[in-house]
């Protein structure tokens, strides 16, 4: 039988929470690499994020894979812990709950159901600490003031407390402050329940791909521009630089997922610039090397190149067999919305052109 089921039994009779992972099911599931996930589902309690951090060791699931959560809530300090380390093992979440059918045939693939679920309180904190984040027809999301029924001094002291907790936490995770304002205008005893949109517009549902971070970086004499973005097709940088010895260079970090062979042996590499409207061949000039999970792509490029880059609505880069290959790999082209200023800045600073 081609299907396997991991759970860590000590940790349901510890806490409240249960923890399930779900391995690919059948032969041709495996092949195809997916069908990796955990459920979610229960009260959260006090040491659930130690029970947590258990039961990944055990069952180790890989990178990428999506946690459903159906929770009311509970502990905030345990989801905290909780949301801290699925950001650490770089899983995704979602809402609700995944259910095999075991009464139908199993190939090639196994049936299973996607149940709708309920993320409310405390447990919405465990749903930010994915990389990417789903959120499925139906789902109940919903937020409070996280607070406590005696309100003595030591309490009050230890709300304090937490609501700095979670201040840092938002930021880490790069979800918007307002996200705790919203929480913090509904009192304990009711849920403000939110919708997809607003959920969206506050940087709390990502989907299947975050907007691109710009940011300016130097290291060993080099400055450069870089532009990050996940997806669900990996986490992935382009990087526009200047090094002192070499002049511009274009750079690209590429998430492999398995693809480290072709992405370093494919015989073609073109730097895509507004969408794919003009394209740059670096197939020859390009060095390409692995780097843990990552492909590393870079290039020395003209000061005419680095300006089409500079003054781009979007680049990324694609890896194909051949120019008549319709599927690439790479980075699809990143808007360099958020990042024009220094991109721009940075090209003018290192012409020769611009220079008076």
């Amino acid at each position: 039988m081609w299907w396997r089921l991991r759970w860590l039994r000590d940790a349901w009779v510890r806490s409240h929470v249960q923890f399930i992972f779900t391995e690919p099911q059948t032969e041709y599931e495996r092949l195809i690499g997916g069908f990796h996930y955990i459920n979610a589902f229960g009260k959260i309690e006090p040491g659930d994020d130690q029970a947590f951090k258990a039961f990944v060791e055990i069952a180790a699931p890989p990178p990428r894979t999506t946690m459903y959560i159906d929770s009311t809530g509970g502990d905030v300090e345990a989801a905290i812990g909780i949301a801290r380390h699925i950001r650490t093992c770089w899983f995704e979440t979602s809402i609700g709950s995944y259910q095999l059918e075991f009464s139908r045939p199993a190939e090639p693939v196994r049936p299973q159901e996607l149940k709708s679920g309920k993320c409310l309180s405390a447990a919405t904190l465990v749903y930010l600490g994915g990389k990417l984040r789903h959120f499925p027809k139906e789902s109940n999301f919903g937020v409070h003031q996280f607070s406590f029924k005696n309100a003595s001094p030591r309490n009050v002291e230890h709300s304090q407390i937490l609501s700095a907790k979670i201040a840092m936490l938002l930021a880490d995770l790069g979800v918007s402050p307002a996200f705790m304002e919203v929480s913090s205008s509904t009192l304990g005893t009711a849920i403000n329940r939110i919708g997809i949109e607003k959920l969206k517009e506050l940087g709390v549902v990502t989907g299947g791909v975050t907007d691109v971070s710009w940011s300016v970086q130097a290291r060993s004499s080099m400055i450069y521009v870089r532009g990050e973005r996940d997806s669900i097709f990996g986490h992935h940088k382009v990087i526009l630089a200047y090094a002192k010895d070499a002049g511009f260079l274009f750079w690209a970090v590429i998430e492999a997922q398995g693809r480290e062979d072709e992405l370093t042996t494919l015989g073609l590499v073109e730097i895509v610039v507004n969408g794919e409207s003009l394209r740059i061949d670096i197939s020859e000039r390009c060095s390409r090397h692995v780097s843990g999970i990552y492909v590393n792509i870079i290039a020395k490029i003209s000061e005419n190149e680095a300006g089409l880059l500079a003054n781009s609505e979007s680049f990324g880069v694609q890896v194909r067999f051949s120019s008549e290959a319709e599927v690439f790999l790479g980075v699809d082209a990143m808007p360099t919305l958020g990042g024009q200023e220094e991109l721009q800045s940075l090209f003018i600073c290192f012409s020769r052109t611009t220079k008076p």
